[in-house]
């Protein structure tokens, strides 16, 4: 009788999360930097609750492939936001 292996069958792309996910953010379209998963329990989400806790509300968020846009409803906080996000982010 032959040696019989299990049957696996290739996850979907979007089940497999990377080592380290990485999303380039935008605020109006402009680049602002690029954010770094490292562990399975963050989110890319997580950048707008920390924007929501530093006081910032009127935008919308949407991730679009790898890339995080927030369209802020006030033009005046834009730069405001770039420089909250700068930090959070890491850039200098």
């Amino acid at each position: 009788m032959p040696e019989q292996f299990p049957i696996f069958y290739p996850a979907e792309a979007d089940s497999i999360k990377n080592a380290h996910d990485t999303y380039n953010v935008y605020v109006n379209d402009d680049y602002v930097g690029s954010k770094i998963l490292f562990s399975h329990c963050e989110k890319i989400e997580d950048l707008s609750d920390y924007l929501n806790n530093k006081g910032f509300y009127n935008f919308q968020a949407e991730v679009e492939g790898d890339h995080y846009r927030l369209q802020m409803a006030e033009q005046d906080q834009e730069e405001v936001v770039k420089d909250e996000l700068h930090s959070y982010l890491h850039i200098k």
